[in-house]
């Protein structure tokens, strides 16, 4: 059965649709609904729905604006409007926006037949395909397995963090084995060349676990849509290329680097009330120059990236369930709990007891 998820700030609407008789004939069920479009993305959030039937003009959000949210966060969903005669120029903006149907209120049993026949026939299609791309996926990744160059990965990663000039050259070699081990087959050699990227990221990470607290999630790539040989190349370039500067950047290819001391000290010292002078005894340099040293190569404040681990940190404790949020406090060497509150919302945008209830609510 499709899952259906029913949008309108009119409760005489939803409940219509949901007396209304042949869903499960055509493979539906009724799953939830929302009176607008902010209360439908929280329910996205913990629940995956098929269809999505949503009024197109409701306060709050309307439909639109919905439409346009699920797009940019890349949601995949069958979205039906319904609309008044004169809303047609909202419901063409939802057909621009990729709305798979529209249908006009007061509604119609033999219309809501029609449209639920045809979302059937297109779910259905999508559905197989997703499965024959899934077994494709399957298949690659099992040859892959057989025949991945877990050598070059390794040499690969090992330039990569030493910050070897030679990478170059070892892009070139690997790019040759890969392009003949699948005979210049473009989608198969950007599966390889994924997973091989994605096993460098964590590589990098797994050695510098502060370096996504700076950077973020930098690794963010998809091989398989060049058009050629030398596209594809020129990208995996590029993705190399982009860590190896980030490498550089902070001088992680020195084993001394003060940079790196200072963030893996952060690290190690999360749950202490951390201090410039601290990190200045360690590595024997006077703290105004490491100060410095530290925004020049990471565009970042020492002080703001405490924070910031700290912040990470406090969301991990939270998830853990273990701890009330003032001991989460006492544990990150804040002495008041409302300083601690303010300087987390800030950072994720909730305080700790909404974080919480948004957390349980995901797991």
């Amino acid at each position: 059965m499709y899952k259906v998820l029913i949008i309108d700030d009119d409760r005489s609407t939803r409940y219509m649709l949901k007396r209304f008789k042949k869903w499960e004939s055509y493979g539906f069920v009724i799953a939830d609904e929302a009176c607008d479009g902010k209360e439908a993305l929280q329910k996205l959030k913990s629940s995956h729905f098929d269809l999505i039937i949503t009024d197109i003009k409701m306060p709050g959000m309307d439909g639109i604006e919905f439409l346009q949210e699920l797009k940019s966060m890349k949601w995949q969903a069958c979205v039906i409007f319904l609309s008044t005669h004169s809303d047609f120029e909202y419901a063409k903006q939802g057909i621009r926006l990729g709305v798979f149907d529209y249908m006009t209120k007061p509604l119609n049993g033999d219309l809501l037949s029609e449209a639920l026949e045809r979302a059937k026939t297109y779910l259905d299609e999508e559905y197989l395909k997703r499965t024959k791309i899934e077994a494709e996926k399957k298949q690659l990744t099992e040859s892959a397995k057989l025949y991945y160059p877990k050598k070059r990965e390794k040499t690969l990663a090992a330039c990569l963090l030493s910050g070897s000039p030679q990478i170059t050259e070892e892009i070139e070699s690997t790019f040759v084995e890969i392009t003949e081990m699948f005979e210049g087959d473009l989608y198969k050699i950007g599966i390889l060349l994924n997973t091989m990227l994605v096993n460098l990221s964590e590589e990098i990470y797994a050695a510098f676990p502060w370096l996504q607290k700076l950077e973020g999630n930098t690794f963010t790539f998809d091989m398989t849509d060049a058009q050629s040989i030398a596209e594809m190349k020129q990208k995996f370039l590029v993705y190399i290329n982009s860590s190896l500067e980030m490498i550089k950047k902070y001088e992680l290819h020195h084993a001394d680097s003060v940079i790196r001391r200072t963030c893996a000290y952060v690290i190690d010292h999360v749950e202490q009330d951390i201090k410039l002078e601290m990190i200045a005894n360690e590595v024997h340099i006077s703290k105004d120059y490491i100060g410095k040293l530290f925004k020049q190569k990471t565009g970042c404040n020492f002080n703001d990236f405490v924070t910031k681990v700290k912040m990470e940190h406090a969301k991990y404790l939270i998830r853990t369930g273990e701890f009330k949020n003032y001991e989460v406090s006492e544990k990150l060497g804040y002495s008041k709990p409302d300083y601690f509150s303010r300087l987390f919302k800030k950072y994720t945008g909730y305080t700790p007891t909404e974080f919480k209830k948004l957390y349980n609510n995901l797991v």
